[in-house]
């Protein structure tokens, strides 16, 4: 896979995300960007289990391994799924732990329909406790895809958390993002051309903490940069220039 820049990554992938019209398309178009062979994206509004978990889901995966995994109700020993469910952080296939023949035999038959065996699941939680599970799927070497993770886990964690957003977004609605005081004055003065030098002198606080304070504001709106947080910023009515 080519090295593709962080920042450069984010963009089109955001781009897909927000632009894109069906989340079927998405997940496709995410596929082929992060070059791994499946995306899987799955959602449920405060899940009890992890069968309510898979309610909403997009994915990549051919339809003769869907099938078989509606047929044999793998969801009840999907340990992806289980372990998606009881988790906070990402987490790669490999620290998962086997409990059973069972899940041997569900290992085995994924790996045969072309599902694996390198994979990496990502769980996001939205403030209302919207939770849902995003996870790529790879055939790569053991090497190739430890470096791929390396170089592209902290950008894929926020790719899992836009498409997540959006998710909630268009099936439950959603609030705007709540920017304090500071990270609008932040903002008003990058969009006036100041840089966080600049914004320092100005507002009376350390350079560090104006990056702060456009760091969290660029995370509440997902921007990539701050220029596209301002413009984010403007379109929702949160600043006026």
């Amino acid at each position: 896979m080519a090295r593709i820049p962080d920042e450069e990554m984010l963009l089109e992938a955001f781009s897909i995300i927000d632009s894109t019209t069906e989340m079927e398309a998405v997940v496709t178009q995410l596929r082929d960007l992060l070059d791994v062979d499946h995306v899987v994206y799955n959602s449920s509004k405060l899940a009890a289990s992890p069968s309510v978990l898979s309610r909403y889901i997009r994915l990549t995966y051919p339809a003769s391994w869907i099938k078989r995994y509606l047929q044999m109700g793998y969801i009840d020993v999907d340990p992806v799924v289980r372990e998606g469910y009881l988790r906070t952080l990402p987490f790669d296939w490999s620290e998962l732990e086997i409990q059973s023949a069972v899940e041997r035999s569900f290992w085995a038959d994924a790996i045969a329909h072309g599902i694996g065996p390198r994979g990496l699941s990502i769980p996001v939680r939205s403030k209302h406790e919207h939770r849902g599970l995003f996870s790529l799927s790879s055939s790569r070497s053991q090497d190739d895809w430890k470096n791929f993770r390396q170089l592209m886990q902290p950008a894929l964690i926020q790719v899992a958390n836009r498409v997540h957003k959006r998710v909630i977004r268009e099936i439950y609605g959603a609030d705007n993002p709540h920017l304090t005081t500071r990270e609008l004055e932040c903002l008003r003065w990058i969009a006036h051309g100041k840089d966080t030098t600049d914004i320092s002198i100005i507002l009376n606080i350390s350079p560090f903490t104006a990056r702060e304070y456009l760091k969290s504001a660029r995370y509440k709106l997902d921007a990539v940069t701050s220029a596209q947080a301002v413009n984010k910023a403007v379109a929702l009515g949160l600043l006026i220039l």
